[in-house]
């Protein structure tokens, strides 16, 4: 009996055990949950002058085209979206190539080769120079004096090519794979878009396609030359999950342009501007140039967020099925 009542004692005296979770089962959360999937971080321009000023000064350049070219435009569209195709493939590639980081780009390629790697190297000169000894030469009638130590010139002078040509290397692949991939599968596909939106099926075919051309060297071309082929990001593209930033807003942009440039259509101003796609054409480029501002300012790195919206809804089911 005693031994049993110090036994019961001490079970009682014991702290109650704590549950414990397995990283497997519990997720990272809250309340346990699934943690919510990580979205690649927005993307920064290149950290240089030019990139800084060009990156502002491209929205406003391809307005100016299009204000421009709009009476051409309206006279004959698919003559006038033929002849700008590949002037605007020109300039987003240059736009790209200068301000975008290419696909799979560490964050040290971001500085402007042709001066930081020179500077690194001219650094590393001055200090191996330092570190040679020097031995002194005494000359009859002569003061002493030290001998120099041999000048590296051919490794400092092939530094800033060698990374010149390594940048261009970086940069010019990621560009043709997305010219590629813009002329054979985002232009079929945003065409086949446009016929779901209601573009003309039987006639007006050439006038949808290069519509669809132009929208797809404005929007596609950036997109694959920033992130390649990651089927993780693309998903975020088309789950509009991506944060802001330049690309993605430029992109976004030039859809909700089109969608509202063709609000005028069906509209009875008989103005010849009505016709399709004049109006869908050039909503896709005062979307672009809107969305490439707000995506590089005030919403970068924001994310179109739909969890709050789902989760009242459900709530609103399960209020309902309780009522029932």
């Amino acid at each position: 009996m005693p031994q049993s009542a110090s036994a019961t004692s001490s079970v009682a005296a014991s702290p109650p055990a704590t549950p414990t979770t397995s990283s497997s089962t519990g997720g990272g959360g809250p309340l346990g949950g699934p943690a919510p999937p990580k979205t690649a971080p927005p993307t920064p321009i290149q950290p240089t002058q030019f990139a800084r000023v060009y990156a502002s000064a491209h929205p406003l350049l391809l307005l100016g085209l299009l204000a421009w070219r709009f009476p051409a435009l309206v006279a004959d569209p698919v003559a006038e979206m033929t002849s700008v195709v590949p002037f605007l493939a020109a300039l987003q590639t240059f736009f790209v190539m200068t301000v975008l980081p290419p696909a799979g780009s560490a964050p040290a390629t971001l500085t402007p080769a042709t001066t930081t790697i020179g500077k690194e190297d001219r650094l590393e000169e001055k200090e191996k120079d330092s570190a040679v000894p020097r031995s002194e030469i005494i000359k009859p009638n002569k003061g002493p004096y030290r001998r120099k130590a041999p000048f590296a010139s051919s490794s400092s002078s092939a530094s800033p090519v060698l990374a010149v040509g390594r940048a261009l290397t970086t940069r010019l692949t990621p560009t043709l794979i997305s010219l590629f991939l813009t002329t054979f599968l985002a232009t079929p596909a945003l065409a086949l878009l446009l016929i779901l939106f209601g573009a003309p099926l039987t006639t007006h075919n050439a006038q949808t396609l290069l519509c669809a051309a132009h929208m797809a060297v404005l929007t596609a071309i950036p997109l694959v030359y920033v992130h390649g082929v990651d089927s993780t990001v693309w998903k975020d593209v088309w789950g509009f999950a991506r944060p802001g930033d330049l690309v993605w807003g430029g992109a976004l942009g030039a859809c909700v342009g089109a969608w509202l440039g063709a609000v005028p259509i069906p509209l009875d101003w008989d103005r010849p501007w009505q016709a399709f796609p004049i109006t869908i054409l050039v909503g896709a480029y005062l979307g672009y140039a809107v969305g490439c501002i707000l995506g590089r300012t005030c919403l970068f790195g924001s994310v179109l967020d739909l969890s709050e919206s789902e989760g009242v809804a459900d709530g609103d089911v399960d209020a309902e099925k309780k009522n029932e």
